[in-house]
């Protein structure tokens, strides 16, 4: 083992990249060019294994290197760096180099390097502890971070900056603005040490041309987020947001590349896989007219019991779901809203109120609603029909608001009235037995009701179908009978130890 690393190379525990390839190191937030470097991955060396091979997520230079210099004022205190070893990235990187192609190893070392990017060092001010608002304005300065706008702002201006088919002049000023931002972030980062904030007002305040990544990037954070009922959808937004851009005008690659990842993702068809043919994975069904020969009786009983089995476990799978309540609420709230009177109704009022039908009388409604064409009523027709349905004072004070079809008012009587319904119908799916239920079926959800809630309902389920199954045919000849109604994969939750000796043995290469 060498005492001293190479200047040229870095050393990462537990790294996978192959001894003989370049990775490039950039720090972060990466701002400018001037916080990128490339070095050669450290070839192996046992004794340094052996010591620090436990380690993860650590990259080791030699302190004599200018490695943090290079990195646009890095230190040694844990500052975050990426590796990466992608070909393509690191081609790009190369660029920024004089480079050598008689001796690659020569561009990595400190005098090839790009030139560096200092971050100066500030005093911390002495300021009276006496003085309240110095002390308020050193705790502010210390928490109020930002990174995220200077980060920003370089992007917007590098992206000029590093465009090749922009203007020279324009390129040079926006790379120096750009270069000085990533001093600016240093310090902005120091500030949580030193309470000294710099002046960003040149930068911040002066608004140039955003570009559309940035705008494409904050849609796409926020497309897991919860919106308001009033706002467009995450689609509407990506759609408007495309068909705003003159795409023919944009040449940066940084920036074509929401409009790539739009291609790609309307151009990549979904794989689809084929199901392969029973005769290629059961014995029994190589034979010519092997359905032909199975009993006609009891392939009428398997396929009633294999019904009755999906059945019980979709209505046990609807069951367990929690019934939505008022899903149609937000349709009148968007109502109200768009006429102004979001605060002149409660909507909650009104369900309350509606809740206090008799449940007949309200499926007549809803009935009624449907086939009296409610949406096309004149305005003396809409009042009739709520008196002769929803008659007394109480309703009579929401007759206003009922017949009220603009901006969709018909749909306000509509929807509540159905939500209503559902809820009054939900409570009669919640019903696990019900009339007209066969006795295999009643037999299965008694099996999955009286199981253990340490077991699986699935498999309860399965064992009392497996039962019932005993009394058709016996579990061994089962399987031509479940593979020739289509359901074979039901064969291994009915009768996984019968697949074995009926499938198709495949012999491997040699």
């Amino acid at each position: 083992m060498s005492d001293q690393f190479a200047s040229n190379s870095f050393y990462a525990p537990g790294a996978v990249y192959s001894k003989k390839e370049h990775c490039t190191l950039l720090r972060n937030p990466h701002i400018a060019r001037n916080e990128e470097i490339q070095l050669s991955v450290y070839p192996e060396d046992e004794l340094r294994d052996t010591f620090f091979g436990h380690l993860t997520d650590v990259v080791m230079v030699d302190a004599r290197m200018l490695a943090a210099e290079r990195l646009g004022g890095a230190d040694y205190d844990g500052d975050l760096v990426r590796t990466i070893a992608d070909p393509i990235l690191n081609a790009c990187v190369r660029r920024n180099y004089t480079y050598n192609k008689y001796d690659p190893e020569i561009n990595l070392t400190n005098n090839a390097n790009l030139p560096f990017l200092m971050i100066p060092s500030l005093a911390s001010p002495k300021q009276n502890p006496n003085d309240w608002v110095a002390r308020f304005t050193t705790v502010k300065n210390t928490f109020s971070a930002r990174i995220g706008q200077i980060c920003n702002a370089a992007l917007d201006r590098s992206v000029i900056a590093y465009n090749e088919k922009t203007d020279p002049k324009l390129r040079k000023k926006f790379k120096e603005e750009t270069e000085v931002l990533a001093i600016l972030s240093g310090l902005e980062i120091d500030a949580a040490k030193t309470g000294i904030r710099p002046d960003l007002s040149d930068y911040l305040d002066r608004k140039i041309q955003r570009t559309p990544f940035l705008k494409y990037k904050t849609m796409v954070e926020q497309a897991g987020e919860r919106r308001e009922w009033y706002e467009d959808t995450h689609r509407q937004k990506l759609d408007r947001f495309f068909a705003g851009t003159d795409w023919e005008r944009v040449d940066s690659p940084v920036e074509r590349l929401p409009l790539l990842a739009r291609r790609l993702q309307q151009e990549t068809k979904k794989p689809q896989t084929e199901r392969a043919a029973d005769s290629e994975l059961f014995t029994f069904a190589r034979e010519q007219n092997w359905k032909a020969k199975l009993n006609r009786r009891t392939l009428e009983r398997v396929e009633a019991l294999l019904t009755d089995y999906e059945a019980c476990l979709k209505r046990i799978r609807s069951c367990r779901s929690p019934a939505k309540e008022n899903k149609r609420k937000a349709d009148i709230e968007r109502v109200l809203y768009r006429r102004g009177q979001e605060e002149s109704y409660d909507t909650d009022e009104l369900y309350a109120l509606f809740q206090t039908l008799d449940p007949e009388h309200l499926s007549r409604l809803r009935s009624a609603i449907r086939e009296e064409n409610w949406h096309l009523m004149r305005d003396k027709e809409r009042e009739a029909f709520l008196v002769r349905w929803l008659p007394g004072a109480d309703f009579a004070a929401w007759y206003d608001l009922l017949a009220d079809f603009r901006s969709y008012g018909f749909r306000v009587l509509a929807d509540v009235v159905g939500d209503v319904d559902d809820a009054n119908n939900g409570a009669d799916r919640k019903q696990l037995h019900r009339i007209g239920d066969s006795a295999e079926f009643a037999s299965m959800m008694q099996a999955y009701i009286e199981h253990p809630r340490a077991k699986y309902y699935r498999d309860a389920v399965a064992k009392e179908c497996r039962e019932l199954l005993k009394d058709i045919v016996r579990l061994s000849q089962s399987v031509p009978y479940i593979v020739a109604l289509g359901k074979r994969d039901l064969l291994w939750e009915l009768v996984p130890e019968q697949i074995e000796r009926n499938v198709v043995e495949v012999e491997k290469d040699a």
